[in-house]
């Protein structure tokens, strides 16, 4: 029996396949506004997709307890895409909140790094004169030059354990400078 728009709800109800496929073509543009309008601000396709998937397995799965005619249905799938735009954003927003948090986490830096970004310019490069010159061009590439310790290692031809170990050292050096107040 072919679904048409007068026995859709019907053979929906009995769990057809055939009848879902009609509801998919006949709504899917209601329903993918309606997501869209939602989630337009999280700007993610794969959201909107998974979105609508859940809205038409809601549809397919609830089926039975649907009750009305054709304009009846037009507002329950809707309904249902909105709560299922309104869940999506819910994951979304754990989602960036989680992400926030691991970034904030991710930059909290050492108690070396914040005393180095805390301490001026200007003490810090009078400081750093009491380094040794090595030391002091690494620091330099590093921290004014921002580059990557693997890069000062392949500048300086050192290992990249090295360079490690004289950043560790000289900041210990400079943190001992400067609670000691050693400037000159």
């Amino acid at each position: 029996m072919k679904i048409t728009s007068e026995n859709f709800i019907k053979h929906l109800k009995k769990q057809r396949e055939d009848a879902l496929e009609y509801v998919m073509e006949e709504y899917i543009g209601i329903v993918k506004a309606t997501i869209c309008n939602s989630l337009k601000s999280y700007n993610d396709p794969q959201s909107v997709e998974e979105c609508i998937n859940d809205t038409f397995l809601g549809v397919y799965d609830n089926s039975k307890q649907f009750e009305g005619d054709k304009e009846d249905f037009r507002r329950w799938i809707c309904t249902i895409a909105k709560f299922k735009a309104i869940d999506k954003q819910r994951k979304l927003m754990k989602t960036e909140i989680a992400t926030e948090d691991n970034e904030m986490k991710n930059s909290v830096k050492s108690a070396e790094d914040e005393f180095l970004v805390r301490s001026s310019t200007q003490d810090l490069l009078k400081m750093m004169t009491q380094l040794e010159p090595l030391d002091r061009d690494i620091f330099t590439m590093k921290f004014f030059l921002n580059m990557k310790n693997e890069e000062i290692s392949q500048h300086l031809g050192l290992t990249k354990a090295s360079v490690d170990n004289r950043i560790y050292r000289g900041k210990k050096r400079l943190q001992q400078i400067r609670l000691g107040g050693i400037l000159t």
